[in-house]
């Protein structure tokens, strides 16, 4: 029997199949590995959204105890009448003041040539309250640089709570238990921090500090909070609990951090108000914009009149969107060292969202004209300008970036510009654009105003330049990074939405 070769032409068309078969082997494989990678980020994030879930409702539970200041900040301040008091608002406030100690979500390191007494290289995301020019400024709760009020923090996070980043840093003891060792005027300061130690350890710390990178930041927090924290908000977790998959130190600053199945460090957000899931309204979406030019309704969070408006948790009864107390018309005498009223937002309100969050909407402020379908505020026509308040409901928020690693909200010290190859992008219109705008530019994290932008989670570029309506660019209701933030959050990992959707970039 002879036995016949194969021709070229056969065995070509063998190497092909074989080909095609061993790709879809390979995209098999890499779909398993892809699926594996997200069950186990998802995990990771279940677990400590449990956790924060129960830190979150313990800490909420707790009724902060108001200071002067917050009463000061209040109340209302008409000019010629006397000062008129409000109880439950000096109440919200504290709780705010409290829950910021407690929870804070991000910070940034300060350095100083000449250290001095006083000194604190971490600053938790802290607006400075006083005019002394020093750390005393920056003591809290809010007011406690008066006297008369026991001294719980410092740059914006409870002494138990920055203990967890500065015993990682590498403090001796005294650094961290919340005492005046020194008898100094200050707790846990820098000097504190290093007395016990030698000049070689003293040089480490500072050079973890150097090392820094801000992206690792908000992981680096929440791993303080529920991990290395002390005293009554000590962590939930020991280190032993986590695989050194889920936590390194990416950085090398010794500060360890939650990461992702890709290597990247989760982010986390204590108040997110602007970022949109199913659970929060947040800022709109392109595809809301869309459906509100295609309804002729003015772009806004709502869709009609009749939509149940959100209530923040911490203000049930709006006491800080109360008109007498939120704006300028009434509340027009606050003491200059609590703000000084814009427009109709009185000085207040300027103060509180100077330290907390916004209480206006950044889509009513844009705009010329009241709209009761759209905007939080049901006001119609010429309103007087209190329209543009806005309330917001809003849960903490833990999110991985996905596999393309670059998370879908904005974040400061990101060239978006540089990391967006899209010869167009869209518009709410339905169209479009071409002409790129000159927003997206990096800004830096090392200022608590930046801070406090990126600290709402919008997918909203964090310049803001030309985020809502540009007239540079015939107020096109959208930017392209705006877009590229939506884009690349597709296949985001979040507390809010557990589910990877696939993301665009495979």
């Amino acid at each position: 029997m002879v036995q016949r070769g194969f021709t070229l032409i056969e065995l070509l068309v063998v190497i092909v199949i074989i080909g095609i078969l061993i790709a879809f082997i390979i995209r098999a494989a890499m779909g398993g590995v892809r699926r594996a990678e997200e069950k186990a980020t998802i995990a990771l994030i279940a677990k400590l959204e449990t956790a924060m879930t129960d830190r979150v409702d313990a800490l909420t539970n707790y009724r902060a105890e108001p200071t002067p200041a917050h009463y000061t900040m209040a109340a209302l301040h008409h000019r010629g009448a006397k000062r008129i008091e409000s109880i439950e608002r000096a109440q919200v406030i504290a709780q705010f003041d409290y829950l910021r100690s407690v929870l804070p979500d991000v910070f940034f390191v300060q350095p100083k040539a000449v250290v001095t007494p006083g000194f604190y290289p971490v600053n938790f995301a802290a607006a400075v309250f006083g005019v002394a020019g020093n750390a005393t400024d920056y003591m809290l709760p809010l007011g406690a640089n008066a006297g008369g009020v026991p001294v719980r923090g410092m740059y914006g996070a409870a002494f138990e709570v920055s203990a967890g980043i500065y015993k990682q840093l590498g403090y001796c003891s005294k650094g961290y238990d919340g005492n005046d060792n020194n008898s100094d005027g200050y707790i846990d300061d820098f000097f504190e921090g290093v007395m016990d130690l030698s000049e070689a350890e003293v040089v480490v710390i500072k050079e973890r500090l150097a090392r820094h990178k801000h992206k690792t930041a908000r992981s680096e927090m929440l791993y303080a909070i529920l991990v290395e924290g002390v005293g009554v908000s000590g962590g939930v977790f020991d280190r032993d609990d986590f695989t050194s998959k889920e936590v390194q130190d990416t950085d090398g600053d010794g500060l360890l951090e939650f990461v992702d199945a890709w290597g990247e460090p989760l982010q986390f957000y204590r108040w997110p108000i602007l970022f949109r899931s199913d659970s929060q309204k947040g800022f709109p979406d392109l595809a809301k914009l869309r459906a509100d030019v295609a309804e002729g309704r003015t772009p806004g969070p709502y869709s009609s009149v009749y939509e149940s408006r959100e209530q923040n948790p911490l203000d049930p009864n709006q006491t800080l969107l109360a008109p007498a107390w939120w704006g300028s018309d009434f509340n027009n005498a606050v003491p200059g060292e609590y703000g000084t009223a814009s427009g109709k937002i009185s000085g207040a309100a300027r103060f509180f969202m100077a330290h907390f969050i916004t209480l206006v909407d950044p889509m009513a402020t844009s705009g010329t004209i009241a709209s009761n379908a759209t905007f939080w505020d049901r006001s119609t026509g010429t309103d007087t300008g209190y329209y543009v308040r806005r309330a917001y409901y809003s849960r903490f928020l833990i999110l991985s970036g996905g596999p393309d690693k670059i998370p879908g909200v904005a974040q400061l010290g990101v060239n978006y510009r540089a990391i967006d190859d899209r010869s167009v992008f869209p518009l709410a219109s339905g169209a479009v654009e071409s002409l790129r705008d000159s927003s997206g530019s990096p800004m830096s994290y090392s200022n608590v105003a930046n801070l406090l932008v990126e600290n709402q989670a919008g997918r909203v570029d964090p310049d803001r330049v030309g985020s809502i309506q540009s007239v540079r660019f015939g107020g096109k209701l959208r930017n392209d990074t705006n877009t590229m933030l939506e884009y690349v959050g597709l296949d985001d990992i979040t507390s809010q939405m557990f589910q990877s959707v696939g993301g665009p970039l495979q």
